[in-house]
Protein backbone atom coordinates (compact mmCIF):
# COMPACT_ATOMS: atom_id res chain seq x y z
CA UNK A 1 0.00 0.00 0.00
CA UNK A 2 2.77 2.21 0.94
CA UNK A 3 4.56 1.59 -2.27
CA UNK A 4 1.04 3.23 -4.20
CA UNK A 5 0.65 6.05 -1.93
CA UNK A 6 4.66 6.98 -3.23
CA UNK A 7 3.31 6.23 -7.24
CA UNK A 8 0.26 8.49 -6.47
CA UNK A 9 2.28 11.24 -4.48
CA UNK A 10 4.36 11.29 -7.87
CA UNK A 11 1.49 11.58 -10.02
CA UNK A 12 0.13 14.24 -7.84
CA UNK A 13 3.17 16.68 -7.28
CA UNK A 14 2.96 17.48 -11.22
CA UNK A 15 -0.82 17.91 -11.20
CA UNK A 16 -1.74 21.60 -11.92
CA UNK A 17 -4.78 20.70 -9.71
CA UNK A 18 -4.55 20.84 -6.36
CA UNK A 19 -4.73 17.80 -4.90
CA UNK A 20 -4.75 16.29 -0.82
CA UNK A 21 -4.49 12.73 0.50
CA UNK A 22 -6.60 11.78 3.45
CA UNK A 23 -6.69 8.70 6.12
CA UNK A 24 -10.43 8.06 7.28
CA UNK A 25 -10.57 10.44 9.35
CA UNK A 26 -10.01 13.28 7.41
CA UNK A 27 -7.19 14.52 8.85
CA UNK A 28 -4.35 15.51 5.73
CA UNK A 29 -1.52 12.96 5.11
CA UNK A 30 -0.34 14.57 1.79
CA UNK A 31 -0.96 17.40 -0.29
CA UNK A 32 0.89 18.89 -3.21
CA UNK A 33 2.17 22.28 -4.39
CA UNK A 34 -1.13 23.38 -5.92
CA UNK A 35 -2.91 22.77 -3.14
CA UNK A 36 -0.75 24.72 -0.63
CA UNK A 37 -0.70 27.75 -2.81
CA UNK A 38 -4.83 27.29 -2.76
CA UNK A 39 -4.85 27.42 0.96
CA UNK A 40 -3.56 31.16 1.00
CA UNK A 41 -1.02 29.73 4.07
CA UNK A 42 3.30 29.36 3.93
CA UNK A 43 5.24 26.02 3.48
CA UNK A 44 5.71 26.67 7.03
CA UNK A 45 2.39 27.69 8.72
CA UNK A 46 0.84 24.54 6.79
CA UNK A 47 2.86 22.25 7.64
CA UNK A 48 2.59 23.22 11.72
CA UNK A 49 -1.24 22.98 11.05
CA UNK A 50 -0.86 18.95 9.69
CA UNK A 51 1.61 18.41 11.86
CA UNK A 52 -1.18 19.94 14.71
CA UNK A 53 -3.63 17.41 13.28
CA UNK A 54 -5.60 19.45 11.10
CA UNK A 55 -8.32 18.10 9.21
CA UNK A 56 -8.81 19.28 5.23
CA UNK A 57 -11.95 20.96 6.14
CA UNK A 58 -10.20 23.16 8.54
CA UNK A 59 -7.46 23.82 6.43
CA UNK A 60 -9.27 25.10 3.08
CA UNK A 61 -13.27 24.66 4.10
CA UNK A 62 -15.60 23.68 1.21
CA UNK A 63 -19.26 24.44 0.88
CA UNK A 64 -20.41 21.00 1.95
CA UNK A 65 -20.76 19.82 5.89
CA UNK A 66 -18.92 16.94 6.81
CA UNK A 67 -22.25 14.74 6.60
CA UNK A 68 -21.88 15.33 3.22
CA UNK A 69 -18.35 15.08 2.24
CA UNK A 70 -17.40 13.63 -1.08
CA UNK A 71 -14.56 11.93 -0.08
CA UNK A 72 -16.40 10.28 3.24
CA UNK A 73 -18.98 9.22 0.59
CA UNK A 74 -16.24 7.71 -1.86
CA UNK A 75 -14.44 5.80 0.43
CA UNK A 76 -18.24 3.83 1.49
CA UNK A 77 -18.87 3.54 -1.41
CA UNK A 78 -15.78 2.62 -2.67
CA UNK A 79 -15.72 4.23 -6.00
CA UNK A 80 -14.51 7.53 -7.03
CA UNK A 81 -16.95 10.61 -7.09
CA UNK A 82 -17.20 13.55 -8.61
CA UNK A 83 -18.92 16.78 -7.65
CA UNK A 84 -19.25 20.26 -9.87
CA UNK A 85 -19.27 23.69 -8.33
CA UNK A 86 -18.51 23.73 -5.33
CA UNK A 87 -17.68 26.86 -3.78
CA UNK A 88 -15.14 27.98 -0.78
CA UNK A 89 -13.99 30.78 0.40
CA UNK A 90 -10.20 31.21 0.67
CA UNK A 91 -9.14 32.44 3.94
CA UNK A 92 -6.62 35.08 3.56
CA UNK A 93 -8.42 37.26 1.29
CA UNK A 94 -12.19 36.27 1.58
CA UNK A 95 -12.16 35.65 -2.57
CA UNK A 96 -15.22 33.20 -3.66
CA UNK A 97 -13.91 29.94 -5.16
CA UNK A 98 -15.73 27.43 -7.46
CA UNK A 99 -14.24 23.90 -7.88
CA UNK A 100 -14.64 20.98 -9.09
CA UNK A 101 -14.06 18.01 -6.93
CA UNK A 102 -12.99 14.77 -7.20
CA UNK A 103 -12.60 11.95 -4.23
CA UNK A 104 -10.54 8.46 -4.81
CA UNK A 105 -10.51 5.91 -2.31
CA UNK A 106 -7.45 3.93 -2.44
CA UNK A 107 -7.34 1.52 0.41
CA UNK A 108 -8.34 3.19 3.46
CA UNK A 109 -6.66 6.85 2.34
CA UNK A 110 -8.63 9.71 0.15
CA UNK A 111 -7.79 11.10 -2.66
CA UNK A 112 -9.33 14.07 -3.19
CA UNK A 113 -8.59 17.07 -6.08
CA UNK A 114 -9.82 20.49 -6.66
CA UNK A 115 -10.07 21.95 -9.88
CA UNK A 116 -10.74 25.56 -9.82
CA UNK A 117 -13.32 26.65 -12.18
CA UNK A 118 -14.20 30.07 -10.65
CA UNK A 119 -13.10 31.99 -13.90
CA UNK A 120 -15.13 29.58 -16.17
CA UNK A 121 -18.25 29.80 -13.93
CA UNK A 122 -18.24 33.24 -13.59
CA UNK A 123 -18.34 33.83 -17.57
CA UNK A 124 -20.81 30.55 -17.95
CA UNK A 125 -22.81 33.05 -16.04
CA UNK A 126 -22.68 35.97 -17.96
CA UNK A 127 -23.36 34.47 -21.15
CA UNK A 128 -26.60 32.87 -19.46
CA UNK A 129 -27.93 35.76 -18.91
CA UNK A 130 -26.84 37.11 -22.44
CA UNK A 131 -28.64 34.26 -23.89
CA UNK A 132 -31.66 34.74 -21.48
CA UNK A 133 -31.74 38.47 -23.24
CA UNK A 134 -31.49 36.77 -26.60
CA UNK A 135 -33.88 34.58 -26.11
CA UNK A 136 -36.44 36.81 -25.10
CA UNK A 137 -35.40 38.95 -27.86
CA UNK A 138 -36.14 36.40 -30.50
CA UNK A 139 -39.16 35.58 -29.06
CA UNK A 140 -40.58 38.85 -28.97
CA UNK A 141 -38.87 39.27 -32.72
CA UNK A 142 -40.73 35.96 -34.20
CA UNK A 143 -43.83 37.61 -33.50
CA UNK A 144 -43.42 40.62 -35.48
CA UNK A 145 -41.42 38.58 -38.33
CA UNK A 146 -44.88 36.44 -38.48
CA UNK A 147 -47.10 39.61 -39.47
CA UNK A 148 -44.12 41.04 -41.94
CA UNK A 149 -42.96 40.70 -45.23
CA UNK A 150 -40.81 37.82 -46.80
CA UNK A 151 -38.29 41.00 -47.01
CA UNK A 152 -38.87 42.72 -43.85
CA UNK A 153 -37.96 39.12 -42.50
CA UNK A 154 -35.23 39.19 -43.16
CA UNK A 155 -34.02 42.82 -43.26
CA UNK A 156 -35.18 42.14 -39.57
CA UNK A 157 -32.94 39.05 -39.19
CA UNK A 158 -30.14 41.87 -39.49
CA UNK A 159 -30.70 43.49 -36.85
CA UNK A 160 -31.51 40.40 -34.67
CA UNK A 161 -28.19 39.48 -35.33
CA UNK A 162 -26.70 43.17 -34.74
CA UNK A 163 -28.27 43.37 -31.10
CA UNK A 164 -26.49 40.02 -30.24
CA UNK A 165 -23.41 41.15 -31.77
CA UNK A 166 -23.69 44.14 -30.00
CA UNK A 167 -23.77 43.31 -26.82
CA UNK A 168 -20.84 40.44 -27.13
CA UNK A 169 -19.26 43.71 -28.88
CA UNK A 170 -19.41 45.93 -25.93
CA UNK A 171 -18.41 43.22 -23.89
CA UNK A 172 -15.15 42.27 -25.77
CA UNK A 173 -14.29 46.44 -25.86
CA UNK A 174 -14.46 46.31 -21.92
CA UNK A 175 -12.55 43.41 -21.51
CA UNK A 176 -9.58 43.99 -23.44
CA UNK A 177 -9.58 47.95 -22.25
CA UNK A 178 -9.81 46.08 -18.50
CA UNK A 179 -7.26 44.05 -19.09
CA UNK A 180 -4.87 46.09 -20.47
CA UNK A 181 -3.94 48.29 -18.26
CA UNK A 182 -3.27 45.80 -15.50
CA UNK A 183 -1.17 43.62 -17.74
CA UNK A 184 1.00 46.71 -18.85
CA UNK A 185 1.57 47.20 -15.27
CA UNK A 186 2.55 43.72 -14.54
CA UNK A 187 4.50 42.98 -17.81
CA UNK A 188 6.38 46.89 -16.92
CA UNK A 189 7.60 45.96 -13.28
CA UNK A 190 8.23 42.12 -13.66
CA UNK A 191 11.66 42.73 -15.33
CA UNK A 192 12.42 45.21 -12.00
CA UNK A 193 11.07 42.45 -9.77
CA UNK A 194 13.31 40.05 -11.32
CA UNK A 195 16.34 42.00 -11.03
CA UNK A 196 15.27 43.17 -6.87
CA UNK A 197 15.25 39.90 -6.53
CA UNK A 198 18.46 38.92 -7.71
CA UNK A 199 20.10 41.39 -6.32
CA UNK A 200 18.77 40.14 -2.85
CA UNK A 201 20.09 36.80 -3.32
CA UNK A 202 23.59 38.31 -4.55
CA UNK A 203 23.61 40.29 -1.03
CA UNK A 204 22.69 37.02 0.93
CA UNK A 205 25.41 35.20 -1.49
CA UNK A 206 28.14 37.83 -0.25
CA UNK A 207 26.95 37.42 3.63
CA UNK A 208 26.98 33.53 3.09
CA UNK A 209 30.46 33.98 1.52
CA UNK A 210 31.99 36.26 4.19
CA UNK A 211 33.82 34.83 7.49
CA UNK A 212 31.09 34.45 10.06
CA UNK A 213 31.58 33.90 14.04
CA UNK A 214 30.51 30.92 14.79
CA UNK A 215 27.54 31.98 16.78
CA UNK A 216 26.33 34.00 13.90
CA UNK A 217 27.07 31.21 11.48
CA UNK A 218 25.36 28.75 13.43
CA UNK A 219 22.21 31.40 13.33
CA UNK A 220 22.56 32.23 10.10
CA UNK A 221 22.19 28.71 8.53
CA UNK A 222 19.70 28.03 10.98
CA UNK A 223 17.26 30.43 9.30
CA UNK A 224 18.18 29.38 5.65
CA UNK A 225 17.01 26.17 6.56
CA UNK A 226 13.98 27.30 8.63
CA UNK A 227 12.69 29.24 5.59
CA UNK A 228 14.07 26.51 2.97
CA UNK A 229 16.25 29.20 1.58
CA UNK A 230 17.13 26.80 -1.27
CA UNK A 231 13.50 26.35 -2.30
CA UNK A 232 12.83 29.86 -1.73
CA UNK A 233 15.55 30.98 -4.55
CA UNK A 234 14.48 28.26 -7.26
CA UNK A 235 10.73 28.94 -6.62
CA UNK A 236 10.90 32.43 -6.90
CA UNK A 237 12.71 32.38 -10.11
CA UNK A 238 10.03 29.94 -11.73
CA UNK A 239 7.36 32.09 -10.14
CA UNK A 240 9.00 35.07 -11.64
CA UNK A 241 8.60 33.06 -15.08
CA UNK A 242 5.32 31.95 -15.18
CA UNK A 243 4.09 35.41 -14.21
CA UNK A 244 6.30 37.05 -17.30
CA UNK A 245 4.89 34.27 -19.51
CA UNK A 246 1.48 35.03 -18.57
CA UNK A 247 1.63 38.41 -18.81
CA UNK A 248 3.17 38.08 -22.65
CA UNK A 249 0.63 35.54 -23.56
CA UNK A 250 -2.29 38.17 -22.19
CA UNK A 251 -1.00 40.94 -24.03
CA UNK A 252 -1.30 38.99 -26.97
CA UNK A 253 -4.52 37.90 -27.01
CA UNK A 254 -5.51 41.59 -26.23
CA UNK A 255 -3.75 42.21 -29.49
CA UNK A 256 -5.35 39.88 -31.45
CA UNK A 257 -8.48 41.11 -30.13
CA UNK A 258 -7.71 44.58 -31.66
CA UNK A 259 -6.14 43.32 -34.77
CA UNK A 260 -9.25 41.21 -35.40
CA UNK A 261 -11.49 44.45 -35.06
CA UNK A 262 -9.57 46.91 -37.25
CA UNK A 263 -10.90 49.05 -39.78
CA UNK A 264 -14.42 48.96 -38.12
CA UNK A 265 -15.08 52.32 -39.22
CA UNK A 266 -16.42 50.82 -42.89
CA UNK A 267 -13.69 52.09 -44.92
CA UNK A 268 -11.61 50.51 -47.30
CA UNK A 269 -7.84 49.58 -46.56
CA UNK A 270 -5.15 47.22 -47.68
CA UNK A 271 -5.77 43.60 -45.61
CA UNK A 272 -3.09 41.08 -45.60
CA UNK A 273 -5.48 38.30 -45.82
CA UNK A 274 -2.97 35.57 -45.00
CA UNK A 275 -2.22 37.40 -41.57
CA UNK A 276 -5.74 38.24 -40.60
CA UNK A 277 -6.82 34.38 -41.00
CA UNK A 278 -3.68 33.40 -38.68
CA UNK A 279 -5.04 36.62 -36.36
CA UNK A 280 -8.84 34.42 -36.39
CA UNK A 281 -7.04 31.23 -35.42
CA UNK A 282 -5.40 32.36 -32.31
CA UNK A 283 -8.70 33.59 -31.91
CA UNK A 284 -10.75 30.76 -31.95
CA UNK A 285 -7.26 28.17 -30.20
CA UNK A 286 -9.96 26.91 -27.39
CA UNK A 287 -11.98 25.33 -30.14
CA UNK A 288 -8.54 23.72 -31.73
CA UNK A 289 -6.27 22.94 -28.86
CA UNK A 290 -5.39 19.41 -28.69
CA UNK A 291 -7.51 17.48 -31.16
CA UNK A 292 -7.42 19.78 -34.38
CA UNK A 293 -4.02 20.19 -36.56
CA UNK A 294 -4.35 23.41 -38.91
CA UNK A 295 -2.49 22.74 -42.10
CA UNK A 296 -1.25 25.80 -43.75
CA UNK A 297 -0.40 26.32 -47.53
CA UNK A 298 0.54 29.54 -48.41
CA UNK A 299 1.86 31.15 -51.53
CA UNK A 300 4.64 33.75 -51.69
CA UNK A 301 4.14 37.20 -52.60
CA UNK A 302 0.41 37.24 -52.03
CA UNK A 303 -0.88 40.66 -52.85
CA UNK A 304 -2.96 43.18 -50.32
CA UNK A 305 -6.20 43.31 -50.49
CA UNK A 306 -8.20 46.25 -50.46
CA UNK A 307 -11.26 45.64 -48.64
CA UNK A 308 -13.53 46.16 -45.39
CA UNK A 309 -10.73 44.34 -42.88
CA UNK A 310 -13.23 43.57 -39.91
CA UNK A 311 -16.09 42.09 -42.48
CA UNK A 312 -14.00 39.53 -44.25
CA UNK A 313 -12.50 38.50 -41.06
CA UNK A 314 -15.73 38.23 -40.11
CA UNK A 315 -16.02 35.46 -42.78
CA UNK A 316 -13.08 33.58 -42.07
CA UNK A 317 -14.55 33.25 -38.57
CA UNK A 318 -17.22 32.21 -39.32
CA UNK A 319 -16.02 29.44 -41.62
CA UNK A 320 -13.38 28.35 -39.69
CA UNK A 321 -15.58 27.99 -36.53
CA UNK A 322 -18.21 25.60 -38.71
CA UNK A 323 -15.26 23.88 -39.45
CA UNK A 324 -13.86 23.31 -35.77
CA UNK A 325 -17.02 22.38 -34.69
CA UNK A 326 -18.38 19.89 -37.46
CA UNK A 327 -14.75 17.61 -36.22
CA UNK A 328 -16.13 15.89 -33.38
CA UNK A 329 -12.58 14.52 -31.67
CA UNK A 330 -9.38 14.92 -33.73
CA UNK A 331 -9.09 16.12 -37.32
CA UNK A 332 -7.25 18.02 -39.77
CA UNK A 333 -8.62 21.71 -41.03
CA UNK A 334 -6.53 22.42 -44.72
CA UNK A 335 -6.11 26.35 -45.28
CA UNK A 336 -4.44 26.68 -48.44
CA UNK A 337 -4.37 30.66 -49.90
CA UNK A 338 -3.09 31.66 -53.48
CA UNK A 339 -3.90 33.85 -56.25
CA UNK A 340 -5.64 33.78 -59.79
CA UNK A 341 -6.67 35.49 -62.53
CA UNK A 342 -3.15 36.73 -63.18
CA UNK A 343 -2.87 38.13 -59.47
CA UNK A 344 -5.92 40.12 -59.46
CA UNK A 345 -8.28 38.07 -57.06
CA UNK A 346 -6.90 35.86 -54.43
CA UNK A 347 -8.39 32.21 -53.06
CA UNK A 348 -8.75 30.82 -50.06
CA UNK A 349 -10.14 27.17 -49.78
CA UNK A 350 -11.02 25.21 -46.08
CA UNK A 351 -11.34 22.11 -45.99
CA UNK A 352 -12.35 19.80 -42.92
CA UNK A 353 -11.97 16.11 -42.04
CA UNK A 354 -15.54 16.68 -40.31
CA UNK A 355 -18.63 14.37 -41.49
CA UNK A 356 -19.68 16.72 -44.33
CA UNK A 357 -22.64 18.59 -44.83
CA UNK A 358 -25.82 16.26 -45.96
CA UNK A 359 -27.32 16.71 -49.55
CA UNK A 360 -30.53 17.90 -48.36
CA UNK A 361 -28.73 20.70 -46.38
CA UNK A 362 -26.09 22.03 -49.32
CA UNK A 363 -29.09 23.93 -50.69
CA UNK A 364 -30.08 25.70 -47.39
CA UNK A 365 -26.60 26.66 -45.57
CA UNK A 366 -26.75 30.32 -46.86
CA UNK A 367 -30.58 30.46 -45.77
CA UNK A 368 -31.76 33.00 -43.26
CA UNK A 369 -32.74 31.12 -39.96
CA UNK A 370 -31.64 27.82 -41.09
CA UNK A 371 -29.31 25.65 -38.55
CA UNK A 372 -28.79 22.58 -38.02
CA UNK A 373 -27.57 23.10 -33.99
CA UNK A 374 -29.64 23.15 -31.16
CA UNK A 375 -32.67 25.63 -30.38
CA UNK A 376 -30.35 28.82 -28.69
CA UNK A 377 -27.44 27.61 -30.26
CA UNK A 378 -27.25 29.10 -33.31
CA UNK A 379 -29.56 31.68 -34.86
CA UNK A 380 -29.13 29.98 -38.87
CA UNK A 381 -27.41 33.80 -39.78
CA UNK A 382 -23.27 32.86 -40.13
CA UNK A 383 -23.17 31.69 -43.34
CA UNK A 384 -26.25 33.81 -44.66
CA UNK A 385 -24.28 36.81 -43.65
CA UNK A 386 -20.40 35.63 -44.82
CA UNK A 387 -22.35 35.09 -48.30
CA UNK A 388 -23.58 38.60 -48.51
CA UNK A 389 -20.10 40.22 -47.06
CA UNK A 390 -18.33 38.29 -50.23
CA UNK A 391 -20.63 38.70 -52.46
CA UNK A 392 -20.42 42.98 -51.55
CA UNK A 393 -16.54 42.41 -52.02
CA UNK A 394 -17.52 41.71 -55.93
CA UNK A 395 -16.58 38.29 -54.70
CA UNK A 396 -18.11 34.37 -54.57
CA UNK A 397 -18.64 32.21 -51.98
CA UNK A 398 -18.52 28.00 -53.28
CA UNK A 399 -18.86 24.62 -50.91
CA UNK A 400 -18.55 20.99 -51.86
CA UNK A 401 -18.72 17.90 -49.56
CA UNK A 402 -18.22 14.25 -50.20
CA UNK A 403 -20.07 11.85 -48.13
CA UNK A 404 -18.09 11.44 -44.94
CA UNK A 405 -14.83 13.22 -45.90
CA UNK A 406 -15.79 16.87 -44.57
CA UNK A 407 -16.83 20.36 -46.36
CA UNK A 408 -14.92 22.49 -48.58
CA UNK A 409 -15.54 25.98 -48.46
CA UNK A 410 -14.56 28.35 -51.43
CA UNK A 411 -13.52 32.20 -50.93
CA UNK A 412 -12.46 34.46 -54.22
CA UNK A 413 -12.36 37.94 -53.60
CA UNK A 414 -10.62 40.54 -55.78
CA UNK A 415 -7.98 42.41 -55.20
CA UNK A 416 -9.70 45.77 -55.56
CA UNK A 417 -13.16 45.66 -54.13
CA UNK A 418 -16.11 47.63 -54.89
CA UNK A 419 -16.92 50.99 -53.01
CA UNK A 420 -20.49 49.24 -52.31
CA UNK A 421 -18.28 46.60 -49.88
CA UNK A 422 -18.00 49.53 -46.92
CA UNK A 423 -22.00 48.61 -46.54
CA UNK A 424 -20.92 44.61 -46.29
CA UNK A 425 -24.37 43.40 -46.15
CA UNK A 426 -27.58 43.84 -48.46
CA UNK A 427 -31.61 42.25 -47.94
CA UNK A 428 -33.61 42.53 -50.80
CA UNK A 429 -31.46 45.48 -52.47
CA UNK A 430 -31.34 47.69 -49.61
CA UNK A 431 -27.72 47.92 -47.91
CA UNK A 432 -27.39 47.40 -44.06
CA UNK A 433 -24.21 48.60 -42.63
CA UNK A 434 -22.29 46.12 -40.03
CA UNK A 435 -21.13 47.67 -36.46
CA UNK A 436 -17.84 47.18 -36.33
CA UNK A 437 -17.67 45.45 -33.21
CA UNK A 438 -19.28 42.56 -35.03
CA UNK A 439 -15.78 40.95 -35.60
CA UNK A 440 -14.86 41.25 -32.18
CA UNK A 441 -17.95 39.89 -30.86
CA UNK A 442 -17.96 36.78 -32.84
CA UNK A 443 -13.90 36.51 -31.74
CA UNK A 444 -15.05 36.56 -28.00
CA UNK A 445 -17.48 34.25 -28.63
CA UNK A 446 -15.37 32.07 -29.63
CA UNK A 447 -12.58 32.68 -27.06
CA UNK A 448 -14.98 31.64 -24.60
CA UNK A 449 -16.39 28.18 -25.79
CA UNK A 450 -19.52 29.82 -27.77
CA UNK A 451 -21.22 28.28 -30.30
CA UNK A 452 -20.94 30.19 -34.33
CA UNK A 453 -24.39 31.46 -35.27
CA UNK A 454 -23.68 29.84 -38.99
Amino acid sequence: MSEVLEQVKQILEGSVDAAVVLGQDRRIMYYNRAYEALSGMRGRQLRQQIAAGAHCYEVFPLEICESQCIGCKSLEARRALRMDEIRAIRGRDGEEMTFIVTAVPVGDCIIETYRDVTADVRIQRRLKVLLESERRAKASLAEKVREATEELRQAQAVLVHQEKMSSLGRLVAGIAHELNNPINFVYGNVDFLGQYMEDLLSLVQLIDDAPLPPELRRRFNDMKEQIEYDFLVDDSRKLIRSIRSGAERTAEIVQDLKTFSRGGSGELQETDIAAGIETTLNLIAPLLKNRIEVRRNIASNLPKVFCNAGHINQVFMNILTNAAQAIDGEGIIDVDIDTMDDGRAIRVIITDSGPGILPDVMEKITDPFFTTKDVGEGTGLGLWITENIVRAHGGRLTWSSASSSGASFTVILPVHAPDTARLGITSGGQGQSLPAHVAAASAAANITGGNSDA
